[in-house]
């Protein structure tokens, strides 16, 4: 019986270390290729902000030039020129400088905010919103279920402060990374534009072959995870065999030991010297019940 008991508790113990094992292996491995998509990821946002802030940083400075060489051709000084040229300006220098700037990807968006906080001009279909101010129209695209975390690229843009961030403007593109730096044109008349490039990460992610790499790492830990499991489950069906066998060796045990003690009570009962004490157990009862 102990012995039984310990198989027990051994069994018991094996079948807990495996899955605590198995669990741990599947776990930690996950985790890894977790840590890895958050690593690629960070490494994609720090680098597309880099290299965006350096190209809005370029198309900034060279916004300068081309304003000053438009009042030069037009005949015009900051002072003498009106509201309508200014427009003409921005969004002649958005077609020949903005809309031809990417990033990596077709997907990304070049833009311009013009002096009075409107966007110049923007040929995507996602943008309904012509002659509204920055600050009006991302709150209306909030309300259409679309913009979201785009606090700090409003405020950097309003205060025309140069920085990189993050925010989404249509949820089907996901979160969109770039940088944006202010064209500082006419700083007595405060005529400032700001320059922006975002890009969706997702499409970064997929030009640089860092979901490729995701995805590669998510299959091979699949793998790894159908294999584990196969394992275990086969070392469970095993432990279930052992017990039914343990089970049958017992109840066949029971039944041969109840053969054996019917068998020693036959060979007794059949004994020459029991058969002589029932004769003369019977002889015995004979004369008393004669006496």
């Amino acid at each position: 019986m102990k012995k039984k008991n310990n198989f027990q508790d051994n069994s018991k113990f094996s079948f807990y270390l495996l899955l605590f094992l198995t669990l741990g292996l599947v776990i930690a491995g996950w985790v890894n290729v977790y840590l890895q998509y958050v690593s690629l990821r960070d490494a994609t946002k720090t680098a597309t902000k880099a290299s965006a802030l350096e190209i809005v940083r370029s198309t900034a400075r060279a916004a300068k030039s081309y304003w000053s060489d438009q009042l030069t051709i037009l005949g015009l000084t900051e002072d003498t020129i009106t509201n309508d040229q200014i427009r003409a300006i921005e969004s002649q220098f958005f077609t020949e400088y903005i809309d031809p700037i990417q990033l990596l990807v077709a997907e990304g968006d070049a833009w311009v905010i013009g002096y009075n906080n409107e966007m110049v001009f923007d040929q995507s279909v996602d943008f309904p919103y012509f002659g509204m101010t920055i600050d009006e129209f991302l709150p209306l695209q909030a309300e259409a279920g679309g913009a979201t975390q785009y606090e700090q690229m409003l405020q950097d843009v309003l205060l025309r402060h140069e920085s990189t961030g993050e925010y989404i403007w249509l949820e089907e593109k996901g979160v969109e990374i770039g940088a944006w730096a202010p064209a500082v044109l006419d700083d007595r008349h405060n005529i400032k534009w700001m320059i922006g490039l975002t890009t969706p990460l997702s499409a970064v992610m997929e030009k640089s072959g860092a979901n490729d790499f995701v995805r590669q790492s998510t299959t091979q830990m699949t793998f790894v995870t159908v294999v584990v499991f196969t394992v275990f489950y086969s070392f469970v069906l095993g432990q279930r065999r052992v017990r039914a066998l343990q089970k049958q060796l017992a109840e066949l045990r029971i039944e041969i030991d109840q053969s054996k003690r019917q068998h020693d009570v036959d060979e007794i009962v059949e004994s020459e010297y029991f058969q002589s004490l029932k004769v003369k157990a019977a002889e015995m009862r004979s004369r008393a019940s004669g006496s």
